[in-house]
């Protein structure tokens, strides 16, 4: 004979065995893959320099913007930085740089290493309806960020009311040849 009390206790044992289990799988594989994230670059563990080896083409001459990790952890950077031109007093001289169509990669950056984003320097001489002035320097942003680095020290013709500035998402390596 049957003894249902014991057979209906079984079942119950037994399906909740299987939730335990079902409920443990997903959160062994969460805790497996929950290793702390890498943090993101920012203007205090990131220094910004401008690499004087020009590469021009059609009108417009192209830089490379250069983060260096000083920090003693690995940073990334995803992403476009923020640039424009400034004055010797640190004003901003016309338009933010545009963005270039390219594939975005998050780029890792170990400490005391360097990547780069090409920077475009349009020649005002070449927009229509430009008005140009005298640039001291660059005013940049790591991508994502909202604190500002200046890179002065580099003169160049800026253009007042239009586009002039083209710049390309952050990439692996020293972009200083």
């Amino acid at each position: 004979m049957v003894n249902l009390r014991t057979s209906v206790r079984a079942r119950l044992a037994a399906a909740a065995a299987v939730a335990c289990l079902a409920v443990g799988v997903p959160a062994v594989a969460i805790a497996a893959s929950s290793a702390p994230a890498t943090p993101r670059c920012n203007a205090s563990n990131t220094y910004v320099w401008f690499g004087l080896s020009p590469n021009g083409a059609a009108g417009t001459i192209y830089y490379p913007v250069e983060f260096t990790n000083i920090s003693s952890s690995a940073c990334t950077l995803t992403g476009y930085p923020g640039v424009s031109a400034v004055s010797k007093s640190a004003h901003q001289i016309g338009l933010a740089a545009t963005r270039v169509t390219a594939t975005v990669h998050t780029v890792t950056v170990k400490p005391d290493q360097t990547v780069h984003a090409l920077l475009g320097i349009v020649d005002p001489g070449v927009i229509a309806g430009c008005h140009n002035t005298g640039a001291d320097g660059l005013k940049v942003y790591p991508p994502n960020e909202k604190s500002k680095q200046l890179v002065l020290g580099f003169s160049f013709t800026a253009c007042k009311n239009k586009p002039f500035l083209r710049v390309y998402p952050v990439t692996p390596g020293i972009g200083v040849p």
